[in-house]
């Protein structure tokens, strides 16, 4: 490629990621014979639910399986404005509901629907980190803020007060990313009404939902707390489906039509198979809940063992399936601590410089979404590694 194609190429959304990179990195050490513990995905390491594969193989003898409108099939939007009112006692339209292709999707929709160009849309560090790279590819300036470790990383009125300036959304997680914390209910309530009442437009990214372990911190939705609230969800980690790109909006009723021309103008309609699978799982509890046993016994083997290897100081694990630990006394760049762990005993795990870039190189992120047997195997080799 020449100087003059490399000057126009446009430099939107093309930030580099190091879980791509610490990836390919793992593939080139399997590559050579060694097994790799992988503590760095954010994926479940299981199958969708039978039922949901078996609905794509009925509906497939019966339809093409072809375009859908924009928003989704009907019969989802509403098991999805059922499952509302099933998990939360919320009433929500199913007009509300926008099927999306994936909760990225989702996010991108959101944006763009809600923000003009220049807007100022505020996430507290540490955060997943595709959000914060996205906002420049629609020309939105993200707006990085810290609340406090006290809080678990979670947002409280008081953080949004002290930011510099007016901002016009935020975009925040409970459970979080990388961090596995919840917000309470009540403080929820409070960050819903002063967005309200500051004309700030308010996303609750909940793709965590119901991947919980205790009743310490209770779960509780956007839409329960403002009706101008957009809620972004997937079905990526609950229900053990990344791989089908499928997720779901809940949007004010003045967005519901405009977010369904967007989306129309963006990709179409959502995977239609994911979406015929996706009723199915919906009604998957039971076998669902499993995962949610295995993680918990999972997030329980590091809570009693990461302390002893010097993994000490983490936020509260509520939910998720992340251990996001301090390691500032152990190495004074996480990246570089990644690469070495992988390199002295064959575990990977995420740095925490993806996930914030002021202070994310004194923390790393474990994921406990894998194999107990994993998880107990990787504690084996650090413990060998670190002595």
């Amino acid at each position: 490629m020449s100087a003059d194609e490399i000057q126009r190429l446009s430099k939107r959304g093309t930030t580099p990621s190091l879980a791509e990179e610490f990836h390919r990195r793992a593939k080139a050490l399997e590559a050579q014979g060694e097994r790799v513990i992988y503590l760095q995905v954010g994926q479940p390491s299981t199958s969708a639910p039978a039922a949901a594969l078996e609905a794509i193989q009925r509906e497939s003898e019966i339809s093409i399986l072809g375009y859908t409108g924009a928003a989704g099939i009907p019969e989802l939007r509403e098991r999805l404005a059922r499952h509302y009112q099933e998990r939360y006692g919320v009433e929500v339209s199913s007009e509300r509901i926008i099927v999306t292709l994936g909760a990225s999707g989702a996010m991108l929709l959101a944006l763009i629907s809600c923000f003009e160009k220049g807007a100022r849309v505020a996430i507290g560090q540490p955060f997943y980190y595709a959000y914060r790279h996205a906002m420049p590819t629609v020309d939105i300036e993200c707006v990085p803020f810290y609340p406090s470790e006290e809080t678990h990383f979670q947002p409280t009125v008081a953080d949004l007060e002290a930011i510099e300036g007016k901002i016009d959304g935020l975009v925040f997680a409970s459970p979080g990313n990388p961090t596995g914390s919840m917000m309470p209910p009540d403080q929820f309530a409070e960050v819903a009404d002063y967005c309200r009442q500051k004309g700030i437009q308010l996303i609750s990214d909940e793709i965590y939902h119901d991947i919980i372990f205790d009743n310490d911190v209770p779960q509780t939705t956007a839409v329960a707390h403002s009706d101008d609230a957009i809620v972004i969800n997937s079905f990526s980690k609950y229900y053990s489906m990344p791989g089908w790109r499928l997720g779901w909006m809940v949007v004010p009723e003045y967005l519901s039509e405009p977010v369904t021309h967007l989306a129309h103008n963006l990709y179409i309609c959502p995977s239609a198979p994911s979406q015929f699978g996706a009723i199915e799982a919906l009604n998957c509890r039971e076998e669902l809940d499993k995962h949610v046993v295995r993680y918990a016994r999972n997030r329980d083997i590091l809570l009693r063992e990461m302390p002893r290897l010097g993994f000490d100081r983490f936020a509260a694990p509520h939910g998720a399936f992340y251990l996001y630990c301090h390691v500032k006394h152990m190495h004074e760049d996480s990246a570089k601590f990644a690469i070495d762990m992988l390199e002295g005993c064959g575990v990977l795990a995420a740095p925490g410089t993806d996930f914030s870039p002021r202070d994310g190189h004194h923390f790393m992120r474990f994921s406990y979404a894998g194999s107990t047997e994993d998880i107990e195997e990787g504690i084996r080799r650090i413990e060998k590694w670190r002595s």
